[in-house]
């Protein structure tokens, strides 16, 4: 990068760089800034695939369902305890019975909290009719909830974040580290 009162090249010159400090640092400062974009790059895939997922379930058919019960279970997890929203339910596909617990469209809810657990259990209270969307394929794979958890979107716009970020931060350090 140039000086504004001269038209000498001041990086990678000892105690100077666009951080005012040493090559090495410069070479880091780099290396930082694209694992910035390539962490945000996969917390944006990460988020997209999950939304991807939510659109094909919400294409499947559907059909009414009875729920069965619904209650919560504690689950033992690296030593803290998790709570996992456990709601039973029956539909009817091609005069098939089948029974199935799919909740919700990410793979696993489980919860840090009892009353967040109870929570995700509410609108299903035994004996409630709810629109089952299933797999037309393999018609044993049912959800009910289609709605995304608030950590897609905080993956997302963390993503676009640290995209953004990193990628400003190489575009404006493009003269310096390769001019």
């Amino acid at each position: 990068m140039y000086s504004l009162f001269t038209s000498e090249r001041w990086i990678f010159r000892p105690a100077s760089g666009w951080l005012r400090i040493r090559r090495n640092e410069d070479l880091i400062y780099l290396g930082l800034c694209l694992a910035a974009v390539l962490i945000g790059a996969m917390l944006i895939a990460q988020a997209l695939d999950q939304y991807d997922r939510a659109q094909t379930i919400a294409s499947w058919p559907s059909t009414q369902g009875r729920v069965l019960s619904s209650e919560i279970e504690p689950v033992p997890a690296d030593g803290e305890l998790r709570w996992r929203p456990l709601v039973r339910y029956r539909y009817d596909v091609r005069g098939q019975g089948i029974i199935s617990t799919g909740l919700g469209v990410t793979a696993a809810r489980d919860v840090h909290g009892e009353a967040r657990a109870r929570e995700l259990t509410v609108p299903y209270p035994p004996g409630t009719t709810v629109q089952v969307f299933y797999n037309p394929e393999h018609v044993s794979e049912g959800y009910l909830d289609l709605s995304l958890p608030y950590w897609v979107w905080l993956s997302l716009f963390a993503g676009l974040a640290l995209v953004s970020g990193g990628g400003a931060h190489l575009l404006l350090s493009h003269r310096v580290f390769w001019r």
